[in-house]
């Protein structure tokens, strides 16, 4: 039995599929069947049961999976450990877009925290942190987007908000129980970042609506809630925005899922430090199932 086996096996219980785990796990799929087989063999039991084009755990793959994720784990932490003590106090790159780190779970949050002495964290546009881990300043990234893939770097979606749209309550939009693109066509926008890849599936969306651009302006939080209040523009915000929203205000979902706010997890597909950036990974996925 080797360690590989198990992270493979461990990639398809947790994805109920071959080929999912195989993205995951950069291989293909009959390395992931070979794998299993083999390890089933050796085991003496039936790990998985096949379901139509996806894999279900057997009660004692489940017992498996127990142990397995605990010896995995263990085998992560010591090669981080000794990643980091012999690179000489090069922890991992870590670049964050601005302000995200106030939107995430206490728990992802303590998580990173505990990295502290042997990560270097720093604050970036959401454009430049996706330049920076495929330039390799960054090891890992974390970007908050609306919903969007990245073509040059690995990507995983680990949590995500939904987008509202911020509106005085005197406006004629407040009546309204959600909001559209339609009926955002005709509204001057205020958003608190100029990079439109922030903001590409509504970007997209307004552009194919001949939405004029010009009334789009970047503003910092107290000038957006202040045209808000003048009622001269409607805002663009998150969630969490939405929890301290000021008297006079409403705000309203977008209805369409692709606008919602996605926390991506940033990594290229080979790093002088593999082991510890799938660990760091491993260990966010595990605090946001956690929150």
């Amino acid at each position: 039995m080797e360690i590989q086996q198990l992270r493979y096996f461990l990639a398809a219980a947790n994805c109920s599929n071959f080929s999912r785990a195989a993205k995951q796990c950069f291989t293909s799929r009959q390395n992931i069947a070979h794998a299993m087989n083999v390890l089933e063999r050796e085991l003496g039991i039936a790990l998985f049961e096949r379901k139509g084009n996806g894999v279900e755990l057997t009660p004692a793959g489940q017992q498996v999976a127990c142990h397995a994720d605990d010896i995995v784990s263990r085998v992560d932490s010591l090669q981080a450990l000794f990643a980091t003590t012999s690179s000489a106090g090069e922890g991992l790159s870590i670049a964050v877009t601005y302000n995200l780190l106030s939107k995430i779970p206490e728990e992802t949050e303590s998580f990173i925290f505990k990295f502290d002495r042997w990560i270097n964290l720093f604050e970036m546009g959401c454009e430049d942190c996706y330049r920076a881990v495929c330039s390799g300043e960054a090891d890992v990234g974390l970007a908050l987007c609306m919903r969007r893939s990245f073509d040059d770097c690995n990507f995983e979606e680990i949590g995500h908000l939904k987008a509202y749209a911020i509106v005085n309550e005197h406006s004629p939009l407040a009546q309204k129980p959600q909001l559209s693109i339609f009926d955002l066509r005709t509204q001057r926008l205020q958003i608190m970042s100029e990079s439109a890849f922030q903001y590409e599936p509504l970007f997209a969306q307004l552009n194919a609506l001949g939405y004029d651009f010009s009334n789009i302006s970047v503003a910092t939080t107290s000038s957006t809630l202040y045209g808000i209040k003048r009622n001269e523009a409607v805002g663009i915000a998150t969630s969490v925005f939405v929890e301290s929203l000021p008297a006079g205000m409403r705000a309203l979902p977008l209805d369409d899922p692709r606008y919602d706010w996605c926390i991506y997890v940033l990594y290229p597909p080979q790093s002088k430090h593999q082991a510890t950036v799938m660990r760091f990974i491993q260990g966010l996925r595990k605090s946001y199932s956690c929150a």
